[in-house]
């Protein structure tokens, strides 16, 4: 009894000395570096010395060089370093004068702020007074990590994204670059419902290369502003490998008129949505994407949903943001006849746990609930609504959406106000093609109705009810592709699946296809 007594006295000692040991750790040295994110965050509208006090016992910061002056499209006399930390990537410029051009993408460098100002330089937050012994290179050749946003996210999180790397899907130059039109200079590039400005120094390398219509781009995004003293995104390229022509190919082949249907979807599969939500196709001649791209775009109408929360989308199905998401579709091959699908990365029919059907013709799946759209489209835990004001589905020919672009197909769903539709007044809504129930065109009256809940454009499939359900919604119908016209309008059917359902279920009583 006495050794048990003296092994526990012993552990309580042992206890009491651990803890006074993590006590003596905690009341210790403050860290002497502060992270660039909490750097930022000191700013509060007016220039800042940067003093122990201000810094919390720190005096020093840590980055990643992503400024490149080698290839001449960097601010001059200026560093721009990013830091990955708690799972945030955030940045910040310093003006170290002729030293900056010595450091290239990838160094690692350590900069004592002790008698530097936090200020703001043309818009841009900046460390500025530091001199050539502020600064050591610990490393060269380090990863640079880069983030994929949308021009919506840009605009609406300019603080998060300044003076970090970032990659803009799929934007349009306007106005159209002339023909012999160069990179060099403010180029504005539109993506969605929103802008930024692709800027390129006269000095740099490839200036004088000439502008495509489309574009890809990769930079660094500076914040300025406009006349109007409005926030105007600029993002600086560093070389011309962060550039990528998106321009569509030129179609070698006439697909006509309607060469994709909408033969339908799962917008509420059994359990979860995030990533099971799925399109199908049909295609109604062959079609080779790589020649002859496509996109896929879906929209949800909310009365939150941003932009434009509460009211008609301002650029259509190119709005961006929480209103509508793109899917590209540039590779594979389809046969007149031959069912596709697009969507969620899972590939299952219905829901978790369900059915695996990644042996049908998926052109193009997204991990969405993480990952922005295909330049249209910030991430989301679902693409379609399951209750609640419309939904839709467009396919469109080409990759390059605006607000004038119109689809070859469209479906929508759900309910039947108009608020977060369509805006006749100012011209705003979801364009739609000649289809079998849609079109364009009064054809009684001849008035001009281009948009969804416009004049004759109504029809619209209900929502199922009661939700989650694990409804595929068969469209049917009859296409003569010969003449490309209907014969039989599409209808719908609300077919239960089980976790055990195949594509055969969903790929039989549907759409007919004759000459």
């Amino acid at each position: 009894m006495n050794k048990i007594f003296l092994y526990l006295a012993a552990l309580t000692q042992l206890a009491l000395w651990s803890a006074c040991k993590e006590h003596d750790f905690a009341e210790g040295t403050l860290s002497p570096t502060i992270s660039i994110e909490n750097l930022r965050a000191l700013y509060k509208g007016s220039e800042l010395p940067l003093t122990s006090d201000h810094l919390m016992g720190a005096y020093q910061i840590t980055g990643i060089v992503i400024s490149d002056h080698l290839n001449g499209n960097a601010p001059a006399g200026t560093v721009i370093l990013q830091q990955y930390k708690r799972q945030r990537l955030r940045g910040i410029s310093c003006n170290l004068g002729d030293v900056a051009g010595t450091f290239a993408p990838g160094d690692s460098l350590l900069i004592n702020l002790e008698g530097s100002i936090l200020t703001k330089e043309n818009g841009v937050l900046t460390v500025n007074g530091l001199t050539d012994g502020s600064v050591q290179k610990l490393s060269a050749g380090n990863n640079i990590h880069i983030q994929t946003v949308t021009a919506y996210t840009l605009n609406t999180l300019a603080d998060q994204y300044e003076s970090t790397l970032v990659t803009l899907t799929g934007g349009t130059i306007r106005p159209t670059p002339e023909a012999d039109e160069v990179y060099a200079g403010e180029k504005i590039l539109i993506s969605g419902a929103d802008s930024v400005i692709v800027h390129t120094e006269q000095a740099a390398t490839y200036a004088t290369e000439k502008l495509p219509a489309n574009l890809t781009v990769t930079g660094i995004v500076r914040v300025g502003y406009s006349a109007s003293s409005d926030t105007v995104i600029h993002i600086w390229p560093r070389r011309f490998e962060d550039l990528v022509d998106t321009s569509d190919p030129s179609d070698p082949s006439n697909l006509g008129k309607t060469p994709v249907i909408i033969t339908g979807f799962v917008n509420d599969a059994k359990g979860a949505d995030g990533n099971y939500e799925y399109f199908q196709f049909m295609a109604t001649t062959d079609i080779n994407f790589e020649e002859t791209p496509f996109s896929v775009i879906t929209c949800t109408n909310a009365g939150t949903a941003a932009p434009n929360a509460g009211a008609a989308p301002g650029a259509g199905w190119a709005t961006g943001g929480g209103r509508t998401y793109k899917f590209n579709l540039n590779t594979g091959i389809v046969s007149k006849g031959e069912f596709f699908y697009v969507g969620g990365n899972n590939k299952r029919i219905n829901g978790p746990n369900s059915t695996n059907i990644a042996n049908g013709k998926w052109i193009r799946t997204i991990t969405y609930t993480t990952t922005a759209g295909d330049g249209i489209g910030d991430a989301s835990a679902g693409l379609l609504p399951n209750s609640g004001n419309a939904g839709g589905i467009a396919i469109f020919t080409g990759t390059n959406i605006t607000e004038s672009s119109v689809p070859v197909d469209v479906v929508f769903f759900g309910g039947t106000g108009k608020t977060t539709m369509v805006d006749e007044a100012n011209g705003r809504g979801y364009r739609i093609p000649e289809s079998d129930h849609y079109g364009p065109v009064d054809s009684d009256t001849g008035n001009g109705q281009p948009f969804f809940y416009q004049g004759t454009n109504m029809y619209v499939i209900p929502h199922q009810n009661p939700a989650d359900q694990g409804i595929f919604v068969k469209l049917g119908g009859v296409f003569n592709s010969a003449d490309r016209s209907w014969l039989t309008p599409r209808g719908y059917e609300f077919y239960l699946m089980t976790s055990t359902s195949t594509l055969t279920d969903i790929e039989s009583d549907q759409l007919q296809l004759i000459e």
